[in-house]
């Protein structure tokens, strides 16, 4: 008995370590191929860059000097504040409704026939008209912007919920009906992990779009933010400062899918490196 309970404890030993080995290797491997793609983006800046006017088309080490003075004299850090409240608003309304919207369409018949009209009409209608409707409105003000930041964003939303929703395997809940699962162990155990990655999918799009359309509402109508200064050096011609701010906030948005849904996606199914 001790023979084999001390063969299993080296066995899982070494089971342990491949795994880590492997792990380790996948990272590793994850992070060769992040760089090249790195590269590959700045090798075909850098080319287009050399292809093209500077005035047109400034290079890599241009931009980024352009970025560096900018963080240094400290302004710039204004304008993307400001456009990081816009998109936190604007996501907060759109995924809200979304929500509410995905879940009612997949889980009833009524409700899924009731709001197809509006999906489609909200797809169909182009971004600049609701966008331009709202600060009729509304009026210019940061209300309208973040409505108009959110609302073509909700119908795309919407119909990524609502699939994911319908994708839930029910004889899984039937099984933990059948084993006398509590609803809010049904929920927690059954159906949470089935749409954790859903949801989460649609957060990361979800954030995309309404960065796109706050940049969007900023250069229509706002004298503030990210779109503002990147409309206004458009109008002077100056599209080393256009790519700066650009970069600007490519680097922010790298640093909240990394940073933090990074780590939410981490703690969330570490289930499944268990």
């Amino acid at each position: 008995m001790a023979l084999v309970t001390g063969f299993d404890a080296n066995a899982s030993g070494r089971i342990a370590s491949l795994a880590g080995a492997i792990a380790g290797s996948e990272r590793m491997h994850y992070a060769v191929i992040s760089f090249l793609s790195v590269v590959s983006l700045v090798a075909l800046w850098q080319f287009g860059s050399m292809a093209l006017p500077s005035s047109v088309l400034p290079g890599p080490y241009r931009v980024v000097s352009a970025l560096v003075a900018n963080v240094l004299q400290g302004d710039i850090f204004t304008d993307i504040a400001i456009t990081l409240g816009r998109i936190a608003a604007a996501f907060a309304i759109a995924m809200a409704v979304a929500l509410l919207l995905g879940f009612s369409m997949a889980l009833s018949r009524t409700a899924g026939i009731f709001f197809h009209v509006w999906i489609i009409c909200g797809i169909t209608i182009p971004a600049l008209v609701t966008i331009l409707t709202l600060y009729m409105v509304v009026g210019l003000n940061d209300t309208a912007a973040v409505l108009g930041a959110a609302a073509p964003v909700i119908p795309v939303l919407a119909i990524n919920i609502r699939e994911g929703v319908k994708g839930i395997d029910t004889r899984l809940i039937g099984m933990a009906r059948a084993f006398r699962a509590g609803r809010r162990q049904q929920i927690v155990s059954v159906m949470a992990p089935q749409v954790a990655p859903m949801l989460l999918a649609s957060t990361r799009f979800g954030i995309g779009l309404v960065w796109k359309m706050v940049l969007f509402v900023e250069l229509l109508g706002r004298g503030s933010g990210v779109g503002y200064k990147i409309e206004f050096f458009y109008q002077m011609f100056n599209m080393t400062e256009v790519l700066a701010y650009a970069l600007s906030f490519v680097f922010v948005m790298l640093f909240i899918e990394v940073a933090i849904l990074g780590t939410i996606e981490r703690r969330i199914f570490r289930w499944k490196r268990n």
